[in-house]
């Protein structure tokens, strides 16, 4: 009896050790790993034999397990989802690599390649710049500078197109009348006027019609007429109309009545940052969108952008005593360097310069010349790319002074929201960017 309470003291006492090391090997992870390893090593032998369509799965099943051997299988799984032709599932795999920061600088070119080859060049463009911001090597960077500047051109039958902030609603010469077309150019409102002025921010525009100036709004419905008889509207800022009455530029309301008899211009250009330049008496000055004034009328001459506006990014390019210098929204000089020509700021991008000779080059916004002077003519930078004239012909450079946009073109403006309007010989046409990066 007593040798039976012995023996079953001793099972149970087996019992829980067995529970005990069975409770501590899974709570160590023990088990978990020998199970994972078991279907490594058979994923790994069919693998070794060519056998994808088995192994792929015991890889996806090995990984369910949390260990620190799931960035190997990883490895494992993507060279077998590769070899097996499952690029979907192969690229899949390195976004979540990705995600979790373990890819490799080939994974993301991999991927990137991936988007680009079908067409999904969104995609593999904001890969490269994940993985630009990781390795320094420069690859994914070069990468990056290939594709970004691909681009396609639009055929219009148009003579003349303005640029405008949003590429909507440009105003359109078809060589008699003007009209309105959208990003890209079909007619959005009709060509019947003799003039159009761009749409401010607001959705209103002043175009001409048989003799009388309209305000409109993008419905082409007439909102303001002119009753008063000016000769010109230069455009249309955030409230007033940029009219011109008796040789002088003023501001009227919607209704044409001026609103700044005291405000009287020879020319004045549209608002950017908060300010307009005015000339008066044979002199450029700056004011504030109130009225005030910002530069005396001192200046000899203001560079104009692509938008009708001295300044962008807070920055204008200004002619004194013979010399173009760079100001800030005060007026304060930038930089001591002189420029013996200059086009106006488009962006916060570089700014194009020339020298005595007349040849053309760039300067960043704080006046230090970044690309040297030797083009016929430029203009300033915007969405990374700036037109210069090479020989008789215009095309695009990036930021690097590469050659990236080569056509046959006679005239260029610059980018603004991805498209751009140029000219070649027989008619306006529009060149869209397929990618606009930052």
């Amino acid at each position: 009896m007593k040798s039976k309470r012995i023996m079953l003291v001793m099972v149970m006492l087996a019992v829980l050790i067995a529970g005990w090391y069975f409770s501590v090997k899974a709570a160590s992870g023990v088990e978990v790993k020998e199970k994972q390893e078991e279907l490594v090593q058979k994923a790994d032998v069919l693998a070794s034999k060519e056998l994808y369509i088995r192994a792929i799965p015991l890889y996806e099943e090995a990984l369910r397990y949390n260990t620190d051997a799931n960035v190997e299988i990883e490895e494992k799984l993507l060279d077998a989802y590769l070899a097996f032709g499952q690029e979907d599932l192969y690229v899949s795999l390195i976004e979540k690599r990705i995600a979790r920061e373990r890819a490799s600088e080939e994974e993301y070119q991999a991927a990137a390649q991936y988007y680009l080859d079908s067409s999904t060049l969104e995609k593999g463009m904001e890969v490269l710049k994940k993985g630009m911001g990781k390795f320094e090597t420069g690859v994914l960077e070069e990468m990056y500078e290939e594709n970004r500047y691909k681009c396609s051109i639009r055929f219009t039958s148009y003579q003349e197109i303005l640029p405008t902030f949003d590429n909507n609603y440009m105003p359109a010469f078809d060589g008699e009348k003007w009209g309105y077309v959208n990003d890209k150019g079909k007619m959005v409102l009709p060509f019947q006027y003799d003039s159009a002025t761009r749409f401010n921010r607001g959705g209103y525009a002043v175009v001409s019609y048989e003799g009388k100036y309209y305000v409109i709004t993008k419905s082409g419905a007439r909102y303001g007429v002119d009753e008063t008889g000016l000769t010109d509207v230069y455009g249309v800022t955030a409230s007033y109309v940029l009219g011109q009455k008796d040789g002088y530029y003023s501001y009227y309301n919607y209704d044409f009545e001026c609103v700044a008899p005291s405000h009287q211009y020879e020319e004045m250009t549209e608002n950017a940052c908060g300010l307009a330049a005015v000339k008066k008496d044979g002199k450029w000055g700056i004011i504030t969108d109130s009225g005030s004034g910002v530069v005396d009328f001192v200046l000899e001459d203001v560079a104009v952008n692509s938008l009708g506006a001295v300044y962008a990014n807070d920055v204008a390019m200004v002619k004194k005593n013979g010399l173009w210098c760079l100001i800030d929204r005060e007026g304060k000089e930038l930089s001591e360097m002189r420029y013996a020509d200059a086009k106006a700021p488009e962006s916060n991008g570089y700014i194009a310069v020339a020298n005595e000779e007349g040849l053309w080059g760039f300067i960043n916004q704080q006046g230090e010349v970044v690309i040297d002077y030797q083009y016929v003519d430029a203009r300033s930078f915007s969405q990374h790319l700036a037109a210069v004239r090479v020989g008789g012909s215009w095309g695009y450079i990036s930021e690097k002074n590469v050659l990236v946009i080569e056509q046959f073109i006679e005239a260029a403006e610059p980018f603004h929201n991805g498209i751009a309007q140029v000219k070649f010989a027989d008619g306006e046409r529009l060149i869209m960017l397929d990618y606009v990066g930052e």
